[in-house]
């Protein structure tokens, strides 16, 4: 199941909107029409007061996506792909589709970020000063003078020396060039950035303690998403070092079982789904792979139609997203099988089916390094 849908494409790079994002975008605009706004105008109309709130949350999230957008652009002047940026619970976050090959590129994409966001605060500073000298409504003042602090408030908060923050990759791109070990650099940026996270946590919850709900519940989730990014963050690294240099021909599974695309669902679950109990197995006809069916997909389909509907109606065509070469690194497997939602690949060489690899493949051997070095 997805957990994301897709929102547009700037310059390129597809947006999308995480679920979890919905969860916050309100957060904000209660926060705003019940606790800021009010008080900072008192007595206007209930629905003026969520208006503005509705308002200010979007030009909140898509100076975010501005943040985020600059330092994709950073990325790909810098050759390196971007496959997407997801709006989710705290913010943004652009998907790199490989490391950084150099602490200057680091340090160049990290810095991106917060730059934006205080041009942002400078230009919502001059907007609010303009429309104060021509008389405009309180109202708009508080919406533009919210945007003035709140990006302020984005680019201090990015600049905090803690992984995965930019602060934190910009500490991280000077230990990295410091001691050219980048596994190194990640390990002491993440432990600055767990040490920052628990720090809010427990802030949040003393501030719950005294009563103050809403801003206790804003720092212990900020606190955790930091943790949670820090941990996942610095794993990624060390599965990359640990993955490098292997392909994907060491690891898939060469002896492919595969399914002719005019059987109906009833029978491949039958001769297929319970007899080898895979999760996918990809479709041929004629020698030529047309493209893979899973399990969700027979899924999506009323039982009473089974018997009738064939495996090439609802398989999912060969595309870029299902497929890989059998010369790719095991790490850029990993990546499309994350970006695609897809826990196997196909791999395919000339065209015609090799081989199969799955997530499980690529961890087993990843977990069994990472043991042999910790015992080393």
């Amino acid at each position: 199941m997805k957990r994301s849908i897709k929102l547009i494409t700037v310059f390129g790079i597809p947006i999308d909107i995480n679920y979890s994002w919905f969860i916050i975008f309100g957060l904000v605009i209660f926060t705003l029409a019940q606790g800021i706004f009010p008080l900072e105008i008192p007595d206007l109309n209930p629905l003026i007061y969520w208006l503005m709130a509705i308002f200010s949350a979007i030009l909140l999230f898509a100076s975010l996506l501005a943040h985020e957008l600059s330092h994709s652009l950073v990325a790909v002047r810098n050759n390196l792909p971007i496959s997407g940026i997801t709006l989710f619970v705290f913010g943004g976050v652009a998907h790199l589709e490989k490391e950084p090959t150099s602490p200057s590129i680091e340090l160049k994409m990290a810095a991106a970020g917060p730059a934006m966001s205080f041009s942002l605060g400078i230009i919502f500073f001059a907007l609010t000063q303009l429309l104060y000298h021509f008389g405009a409504p309180n109202y708009l003042l508080s919406i533009t003078d919210y945007l003035f602090l709140i990006n302020v408030i984005v680019g201090i908060f990015n600049l905090i020396p803690g992984f995965p923050l930019d602060g934190g990759r910009i500490l991280r791109s000077l230990i990295w060039w410091r001691t050219n070990n980048l596994r190194k650099a990640t390990g002491i940026a993440s432990a600055f950035g767990k040490g920052f996270a628990f720090f809010l946590m427990a802030f949040g919850l003393i501030r719950l303690f005294n009563g103050e709900i809403i801003s206790g519940v804003w720092f212990i989730f900020i606190g955790f998403f930091l943790q949670e990014a820090a941990e996942v963050s610095y794993r990624q690294v060390v599965m990359n070092k640990i993955l490098s240099g292997v392909k994907v021909s060491d690891l898939m599974t060469r002896d492919v079982i595969t399914v002719p695309a005019g059987i109906t669902l009833d029978q491949l679950l039958e001769k297929y789904f319970f007899r080898f109990r895979f999760a996918s197995f990809p479709v041929i006809e004629d020698d030529q792979l047309l493209g893979l069916i899973t399990l969700h997909d027979i899924k999506e389909v009323e039982r009473e139609k089974w018997p009738q509907v064939t495996v090439r109606e609802i398989m999912i065509p060969v595309n870029d997203k299902i497929i890989i070469n059998k010369e790719s690194e095991a790490t850029d497997a990993l990546a499309k099988m994350a970006s695609s939602g897809s826990g196997r690949l196909l791999v395919v060489d000339n065209s015609k089916l090799i081989g199969i690899l799955s997530q499980r493949d690529v961890m087993r051997l990843f977990e069994f390094k990472a043991e042999i070095e910790e015992e080393d």
